[in-house]
């Protein structure tokens, strides 16, 4: 016999007198392969989920996206709610949060608009419900007193329910989607989405693009009215700035 074959034999003798001294180790092959597919799968997790009431925020309420950025109610009427940000500046609008600003100050321009059609109707939101509504909106630049005005149409859809992983928890949540047109062109000009968590009366994530890039704010932490007092956001933001 030649010094290949004698090679290979003796290797195969090693192989079945380990094979003989291993103990019997099941393969779960199917749970595995299961297991693996539901880590790489990134789609939305559905769920079922009631249909949810216009929330009801009251003034004091606190929000919290990324590291830094605070949203609070302060003002609250019927109707409408008032939000002031970290930088002082408000924000005026309705309580239907896919709604754009009434009323908005940005650094060196001032923003109005006027909603014309009942975007509430999209309450209770529940899959499937849509609405349209029209604004028309005003932009005036304070160093020059320049005014443009653009028209634009709203479609907005209740896409499904499913649940929001955001760093302040996982939310059962609605997702909807809003698509704004310009008058008598075919194709969306902006697209925004949000996770509207019941729990909550506020979105968890919203997401849109901006400046050729798509963006996403996501909750850090949500401090009801009764908590959400300065020392206490002093240290949300504390702890978040470690994090």
């Amino acid at each position: 016999m030649t010094p290949w074959p004698r090679t290979v034999a003796a290797s195969a003798a090693l192989a079945l007198g380990g094979c003989a001294q291993l103990p019997a180790v099941p393969f779960h092959g199917d749970s595995l392969l299961e297991q693996t597919r539901a880590a790489l799968d990134t789609r939305p997790q559905r769920i079922e989920l009631a249909p949810a009431a216009r929330p009801n925020l009251q003034r004091g309420d606190t929000f919290v996206f990324g590291r830094s950025t605070i949203s609070r109610v302060s003002a609250a009427s019927a109707q409408s709610l008032t939000w002031t940000l970290a930088d002082g500046r408000s924000l005026r609008g309705t309580r239907d949060f896919f709604v754009p600003p009434l009323a908005a100050d940005y650094p060196g321009r001032r923003v109005q608009s006027t909603i014309s059609g009942q975007p509430a109707s999209l309450w209770p939101l529940a899959a499937g419900k849509r609405v349209s509504f029209e604004e028309t909106r005003r932009t005036t630049w304070t160093e020059t007193g320049y005014v443009a005005t653009v028209h634009r149409r709203w479609d907005c859809e209740v896409v499904d329910a499913r649940v929001s992983f955001v760093p302040a928890g996982d939310f059962a949540a609605w997702h909807v989607r809003c698509n704004a047109y310009a008058p008598n062109f075919p194709l969306p000009l902006q697209t925004i989405t949000w996770d509207y968590a019941p729990s909550l009366g506020h979105y968890v994530r919203r997401s849109w693009f901006e400046e050729r890039r798509q963006r996403v704010a996501m909750l850090s932490a949500a401090l009801p009215r009764g908590v959400a007092t300065p020392a206490r956001i002093e240290a949300v933001l504390a702890r978040l700035a470690a994090e």
